[in-house]
């Protein structure tokens, strides 16, 4: 058994509660919450690894205490206790992903190895995460160095640096060199998430131009915005928006949210707005569309690797669904907040707030979280009628 384990007992009753302390602690590192309330803030200062649940407590119910964990932490393990042999209650909790059940009064050699066996699934499954990141990082890497080469070369052949093309030419290698870039897009995001998860990503701070670097992400789809005969309309402070932040990351942010509003708007607009917020020392940059949209209860699921709203394998929209989940967490990496409002058939809107600071000041320009303040509500000339689709 590891001693390095921490083991997070929640239960409103005085009796159980320090009975399984007792049994753990030559084991484990035991930790108690006498409510819900309490071992749910206690999670923000313990690394816990599993924590025994009480079903039957005053205020918080023990169920309601598990999803809360599962939500904060899926790799949490749990065991339900319960005292009053509620089997369907007991299922759920299991179904909610607890490990097993048991009834009080509990058995000293069941529940030790109730828990044993439940650290070893989730060492099991934290080590199989390990692996797959390590194994994501290493196949993009070797990926992007010849897909890179590839893009090069073909990039020469459209200049006709060496050779004149014919038109069919023409064509077939502008459609190599759309895909190369879609997919070296697909790879650079896959390295970003495993470098964020990793730890390995640094700060690079130095003075930019706000209106440059969304300038050359909005020309990144000047050819598919046009395609689609997509207006893009822009709107920026007078005077430009020079800050000290990193450009770099910026840019992957911005590159991802543009693509994601130039792959989902059929037809209509895309609107980006940048605003300073001076006094928050915040940057706010609002990137509107008009495209397919997002159902209310698919939004917060979006966030997640490999996710789309259609994961069926003939979906009208390819891609892995990496770029809001890397723009999710590098915007979070940066100190700010994204947030989206989608309707289907009307729009998306996405806000991002990044805190920044001004040449020449010292410090860290990251302040505490600050909530993203919308422009306002979509402009009647910018919602789709869905029978116009």
């Amino acid at each position: 058994m590891s001693a390095d384990a921490n083991i997070l007992v929640v239960d409103d009753e005085i009796g159980p509660r320090e009975s399984l302390k007792l049994i753990l602690k030559p084991y484990y590192n035991v930790y108690t919450a006498d409510r819900g309330a309490q071992a749910i803030e206690m999670l923000d200062q313990i690394p816990v690894d599993l924590v025994t649940v009480d079903l039957k407590m005053p205020g918080m119910p023990g169920i309601t205490v598990l999803e809360s964990i599962k939500k904060r932490n899926p790799d949490i393990e749990a065991i339900v206790i319960t005292g009053y042999g509620s089997m369907d209650t007991a299922i759920e909790g299991l179904r909610l992903g607890a490990f097993d059940y048991i009834a009080k009064p509990f058995d000293v050699t069941h529940i030790l190895n109730l828990v044993r066996r439940a650290l070893e699934r989730r060492n099991t499954r934290l080590k199989l995460k390990e692996l797959k990141s390590e194994f994501l990082a290493n196949i993009t890497h070797e990926m992007r160095t010849p897909l890179s080469v590839v893009i090069g070369f073909v990039y020469l052949l459209l200049d006709q640096l060496v050779g004149t093309l014919t038109p069919e030419q023409q064509k077939v290698l502008e459609r190599v060199y759309k895909n190369s870039e879609d997919l070296l897009d697909v790879i650079d995001n896959a390295l970003f998430l495993t470098s964020l998860r990793a730890g390995e990503v640094s700060l690079a701070e130095e003075e930019l131009d706000l209106d440059a670097v969304l300038g050359d992400s909005i020309k990144q789809y000047e050819k598919i915005l046009n395609a689609k005969g997509i207006e893009v309309s822009i709107d920026m402070e007078e005077g430009g928006l020079r800050v000290v932040s990193d450009p770099a990351k910026l840019a992957r942010i911005f590159q991802n949210l543009l693509h994601n509003a130039a792959k989902f708007t059929l037809q209509g607009r895309i609107t980006v707005k940048a605003r300073r917020l001076a006094q928050s020392k915040r940057i706010l940059v609002e990137i509107t569309d008009t495209g397919v949209g997002i159902p209310p209860d698919h939004v917060e699921s979006i966030f997640k690797p490999f996710r789309q709203v259609d994961g069926s394998s003939r979906r009208p929209f390819p891609g892995l669904g990496l770029g809001l989940t890397v723009a999710d967490r590098l915007t979070k990496f940066l100190g700010g907040n994204l947030e989206i409002r989608s309707e289907p058939d009307r729009g998306t809107q996405v806000m991002v707030s990044i805190p920044f600071r001004e040449k020449g000041c010292d410090g860290p320009p990251y302040p505490a979280p600050f909530k993203v303040e919308r422009f306002g509500e979509y402009p009647e000339s910018q919602k789709i009628n869905p029978e116009r689709r």
